[in-house]
């Protein structure tokens, strides 16, 4: 089973609160930095708020595959940030998850070779939950977390997204966000 703070509800409360006071006359202010230094070849590491890793490309594409490529990062990215915001948002209603899971793939749109923009033009994910809540509250949950999440909302303004979710074991709703 899931484990979820008992506090984790005040706090999203209040983070929630927070996001809704801030003052429009004020400068923005950046979420988070990430700084990144070349390495060697393709290979990279990237540093944040005292955390660092490394990305590289597979061998076949010029790297020495020492870690995921950046792509798999943002997808990865995406995804967890989704999944955090599944968490808060379940928390904040009173949702039980007893497991949540994802799986997430980029479809890069194809063009005509060095004039493509390139991109995703859709992604398919799909949320996994067991809850011994409704399926109507556990797809609200899935809504509000598809609203909230920052990754998951920037982008669907440049890819389809093709969400799936499943509640204990059942498809009971499919979605196409973006796009």
């Amino acid at each position: 089973m899931l484990s979820i703070n008992p506090n984790l509800k005040q706090i999203v409360q209040r983070q929630l609160e927070e996001r809704g006071a801030r003052s429009p006359e004020k400068p923005p202010r950046p979420v988070t930095t990430v700084k990144s230094k070349a390495l060697h070849d393709l290979q990279f590491r990237a540093t944040v708020e005292g955390h660092s890793f490394i990305s590289d490309e597979r061998e076949s594409s010029g790297g020495s595959d020492a870690g995921p490529a950046p792509l798999r990062y943002f997808l990865a990215g995406v995804m967890m940030c989704h999944q955090v915001w599944c968490v808060k948002s379940a928390v904040l209603v009173d949702v039980r998850l007893d497991r949540l899971e994802g799986e997430i793939s980029g479809y890069v749109a194809s063009g005509d070779g060095a004039h493509s923009r390139g991109g995703f033009e859709r992604v398919t994910f799909t949320v996994t939950v067991d809850s011994p809540n409704s399926a109507a509250e556990v797809q609200k949950v899935v809504d509000q977390a598809s609203q909230r999440c920052t990754a998951f909302v920037t982008l669907e303004r440049g890819a389809r997204i093709e969400l799936t979710l499943i509640h204990n074991g059942k498809k009971i709703h499919e979605r196409i966000y973006g796009g």
